[in-house]
């Protein structure tokens, strides 16, 4: 079961909780691997004797109403468990880790900052924090995800830097290694000056980070270009470089692909199949495509599917496309479609199937980001694994109106309809893609037992009707008014916030001030 598609395993874990749904229950009957697909809904029957048994993934769902019944010992055992690292790292976000804080800001130990989860530490108030203790502070927040800040918070990140310079003695934008090692995540937010100026080591701690502004980018890229003792100069740079450097050249200008033109025919060795294809379409774009009718490098059979150089012995799309045959596409199009990168070349592979069973629809992967309304209409999307399989985001992002052709060829079928499992595979932004009427079919125990939706794309009528369902589907299994707060959360915008005091007396901030 652990290695069945989501959806199947999303599934399985609702068919258990249709037979018990205490928490006793699901600690005993779901398998932590699966903890994750636990609706959030369930997670409030949680009692303080149940904590600790909890895995990384059930503490990820754990709302913080729920630890208003549980005892202040049992609280601080419950932050304390979420203090993993790596895979086992329990995801928090902002109003979980806010009122963690608060439960504990007055525990004798809480200055132990080793004993919490980095991300809380994102909170502490920093008064709590003596010039003496303040090193080993930022050093046990390294680890911190300093993206959680929502924007009504962002300015503690600021806050946290000018700390960390009064703390660790940083007068100019030339950091030490040593620094740099204590900041940690924190670098992923330092401006340009501070990349161009500081040890190299702050190379390797941008690698980790989730993203680079445009600035940090033409940084990274004049102090590798300009020679470092790691990557030496740009002039002996191969192809064992270009692997070094990670994810680094998916954020270079073009000009930064002229230091390997000379190893050009190495990227077809490089396993990282996304980044082959950026480095392949950035050098190739300025050679001058040639109109062939013939297929002169060689027919696509399965061997050359399987070989490791494919599809990057086929550099002309023309060629490519009078190569590949209908036949080889339809008896190998997972291997196809996991292999082949470019847009050109996948529309290409899709306009070689003229019928798509289910079977095959499955398997499009990113081909599916590339096909038209029409050709979508034509696909079998009977099962909702196949819904799902074509929501997978790993795909890439889906365009708003192909997604609405999906669900709605999904939905076309009789007795197909936007459960729990639909709306967890569809996700909130492709929700959005389709009509109010089709929203408002969305019944209460569906919506109650999905994930949290973010549907802050949709539109104001769209947002009201789900709000609406929302609102009805977790009056009735909210114990307090913050926990329908928490619960309706994603559903609310600016024309359904005033309809929400009237349900939720509690201020929309409430798990800043618990």
């Amino acid at each position: 079961m652990m290695s069945a598609p989501n959806i199947v395993q999303q599934i399985f874990v609702t068919q258990i909780l249709s037979v018990n749904s205490t928490g006793e229950a699901i600690i005993q009957n779901v398998p932590d691997e699966m903890a994750t697909e636990i609706p959030r809904v369930f997670l409030q029957s949680f009692t303080a004797g149940s904590i600790t048994n909890l895995s990384s993934s059930v503490l990820q769902g754990f709302t913080c109403t729920s630890v208003r019944t549980i005892e202040k010992a049992q609280v601080k055992k419950l932050v304390k468990a979420c203090r993993r690292k790596g895979t086992d790292k329990v995801k928090l976000v902002e109003s979980q880790l806010t009122c963690m804080f608060n439960r504990i800001r007055g525990e004798p130990d809480i200055t132990s900052f080793d004993l919490f989860p980095p991300d809380v530490l994102l909170y502490y108030d920093y008064s709590l924090v003596s010039q003496s203790n303040c090193s080993f502070y930022f050093e046990q927040l390294s680890d911190a995800d300093f993206s959680v800040f929502s924007s009504e918070l962002s300015y503690k990140r600021t806050a946290l830097f000018d700390n960390a310079r009064n703390c660790l003695g940083i007068t100019t934008t030339n950091l030490t290694k040593a620094q740099i090692t204590v900041l940690g995540n924190m670098c992923c937010y330092l401006n340009a000056s501070y990349i161009l100026n500081s040890d190299e080591s702050i190379l390797e701690k941008l690698k980790t980070c989730p993203d680079l502004s445009a600035a940090q980018a033409a940084a990274v890229q004049t102090r590798l270009t300009g020679g470092t003792s790691r990557y030496r100069l740009a002039s002996t740079w191969t192809e064992t470089t270009l692997r070094n450097l990670d994810t680094f050249p998916l954020y270079m200008s073009s000009d930064f692909y002229d230091n390997f033109d000379k190893v050009s025919h190495c990227f077809k060795n490089d396993p990282i199949g996304a980044m082959k294809a950026e480095i392949r379409q950035s050098i190739s774009s300025r050679l001058k495509r040639q109109t062939v009718t013939e297929c002169t490098a060689g027919v696509i059979t399965k061997v050359t599917i399987y070989n490791t150089t494919f599809p990057f012995d086929y550099p002309n799309i023309n060629q490519f496309n009078s190569c590949l045959s209908a036949a080889v596409v339809r008896d190998n199009l997972e291997v196809i479609t996991q292999k082949v990168h470019q847009q050109d070349y996948l529309k290409i592979v899709l306009s070689k199937l003229t019928t798509v069973p289910e079977d095959q629809v499955q398997v499009l992967g990113p081909a599916s980001r590339v096909a038209s309304a029409d050709q979508i209409n034509t696909w079998n999307i009977t099962q909702v694994d196949t819904l799902a399989s074509l929501m997978d985001t790993t795909n890439g992002p889906l365009d708003p109106s192909l997604a609405k052709a999906i669900i709605s060829k999904y939905l076309s079928v009789e007795g197909n309809k936007l459960e729990s499992a639909e709306l967890n595979a569809i996700g909130g932004p492709n929700l959005c893609s389709v009509n109010t009427e089709v929203l408002g079919n969305i019944s209460q125990q569906s919506l109650r037992e999905a994930n949290a939706l973010d549907v802050s794309n949709c539109t104001s009528d769209k947002l009201k009707v789900l709000f609406n369902i929302a609102l009805q589907a977790f009056q009735t299994n909210s114990r307090a008014s913050v926990a329908l707060y928490q619960f309706i959360q994603p559903y609310l915008g600016e024309q359904t916030h005033t309809h929400t005091h009237t349900h939720t007396p509690t201020h929309p901030h409430a798990n800043l001030q618990q």
